[in-house]
């Protein structure tokens, strides 16, 4: 027989079962049950971290071959998923627990003649309600709800306890310590009369009567949910079975049975039922991957695409080329902007320099900018007989001036007379200052009529 694991995940525990390869003499079918507490830990990451130790380890029948973990909702499913994928975990199938409770049901031979049967399953969280066609296994209708839960009875228990001791406790460890007490004592209290649990926080006495006293109310509260779905079932109910922790409180089973006018069944160990279906359901993923071997000095976080092979395509990164897209429309936009940029640097030289110039004069620079000379009008004059004055162009304020240009301009000087000071040439502005990467746009043009 192939060794095969099935998994339940609930809030405050996370339950294994392994069918036994022995056969029995009874022909019935047995399990070895694994509990482990998830009261402190998120359920979903405990149960990927158990399977991985489970798998780690050869049992009676040798290694774990297929698994099947079984889960409750569409949120719960995903969440199974990515910390699966954490573990690098992949030969695994998940199952609704709804279908699991089925299989095991039909295994057991517990269905009997049943055709449709509602599942009343009731766990530390919250009760779900579900309607199951034992022909097709779909299931009909289901509804949930957390108004009730195995939670609010711990509660019950512990507000119980310490209004009859007097006690507050404020702390919110001591305070979840000792509802994890009374939460045993819950359990206790579904097959003895009275427990008492000593602790620190005090001493926990509690009879069978005082608890179904706290709890009647809210268990009628489910009943009535219980009638309303099988109320708006579209096929007939024949049974209600009991699954989940909750079904083991003797008080569920006779207020259901009183209110809805069905054969209530419980099965034995109502807790585990979706484990041992999730079992009966497993079958190894023939492509699941290995594990991949760690890169040495390289810690991979659980978000890893490498871990991600194998999982459903939603859980998959997009898949990529050589380059990604992204990088390649960089790149791309790149190239053009400094083509363009070469494009106008080599335009503004050519348009700079490619003229002839006689007389060239000097134009407003920027700071730290370089001067691009403008070709002018040449100015007809008479030979010069003397050295002419030297005029400089008065530089600007800016704190980095580049040196201006000088200019010299013949003029007749007569022999008795100083020669007057030469009129300013016209000033025609040049071609705006090129500076990569920046384009600055050209002053405004100031146009001075010669002197005659």
């Amino acid at each position: 027989m192939t060794e095969v694991l099935g998994v339940s995940v609930g809030a405050s525990a996370v339950r294994m079962a392994r069918p036994d390869a022995r056969p029995q003499d009874s022909g019935r079918l047995d399990f070895h049950h694994d509990t482990v507490d998830a009261y402190w830990d998120r359920a979903e990451e405990l149960a990927a971290e158990s399977i991985g130790v489970v798998l780690s380890q050869a049992g009676d029948g040798g290694p774990v071959q297929a698994t099947g973990v079984a889960y409750r909702d569409q949120q719960q499913f995903g969440e199974i998923q990515q910390a699966m994928a954490s573990q690098r975990l992949y030969n695994y199938r998940l199952v609704p627990e709804a279908r699991a409770a089925l299989q095991y049901l039909e295994a057991s031979g517990e269905l009997g003649h049943f055709g449709t049967i509602a599942l009343y399953d009731l766990g530390s969280s919250g009760l779900t309600i579900s309607v199951i066609d034992r022909g097709t296994g779909q299931v009909l209708l289901a509804e949930r709800t957390i108004d009730i839960s195995g939670d609010d009875f711990d509660r019950l228990i512990s507000d119980n306890q310490l209004a009859k001791q007097g006690v507050d406790i404020a702390d919110n460890q001591e305070l979840s310590e000792f509802t994890a007490r009374c939460r045993v004592a819950k359990e206790q209290l579904s097959t003895s009369g009275a427990v008492c649990l000593p602790g620190d926080g005090g001493v926990i006495l509690i009879s069978r009567e005082s608890f179904e006293s706290l709890v009647t109310v809210p268990i009628e509260y489910s009943a009535r949910l219980v009638r309303d779905v099988i109320g708006r079932s579209p096929k007939h109910v024949d049974a209600l079975f009991l699954i989940g922790g909750g079904a083991r409180i003797p008080l569920v089973e006779s207020i259901l049975g009183a209110w809805i006018g069905l054969p209530v069944v419980t099965p034995a160990d109502p807790e585990s039922v979706a484990a041992r279906g999730a079992a009966l359901l497993a079958t190894p993923v023939a492509d699941a991957p290995r594990r991949p071997s760690p890169q040495p000095g390289v810690r991979q976080s659980p978000s890893d695409p490498a871990l991600l092979t194998g999982a459903p395509d939603w859980l998959s990164p997009e898949p990529t080329g050589d380059k990604p897209a992204d990088s390649k429309r960089k790149v791309r936009g790149a190239v053009l902007v400094a083509g363009g940029l070469v494009a106008i640097a080599a335009l503004g030289l050519s348009l700079g320099y490619g003229g002839s110039s006689t007389e060239p004069t000097s134009s407003p620079v920027e700071t730290s900018a370089p001067v691009t000379a403008v070709p002018t009008t040449p100015r007809t004059t008479a030979p010069p007989t003397t050295v002419p004055p030297t005029t400089t162009v008065p530089p600007t304020t800016e704190a980095a001036q580049a040196p201006a240009r000088t200019y010299s301009e013949p003029e007749y000087v007569p022999p008795a007379a100083p020669a007057p000071a030469p009129a300013p040439p016209p000033l025609i502005p040049g071609l705006p200052q090129i500076q990569l990467p920046q384009i600055q746009l050209p002053p405004a043009p100031v146009i001075e009529l010669p002197r005659f």
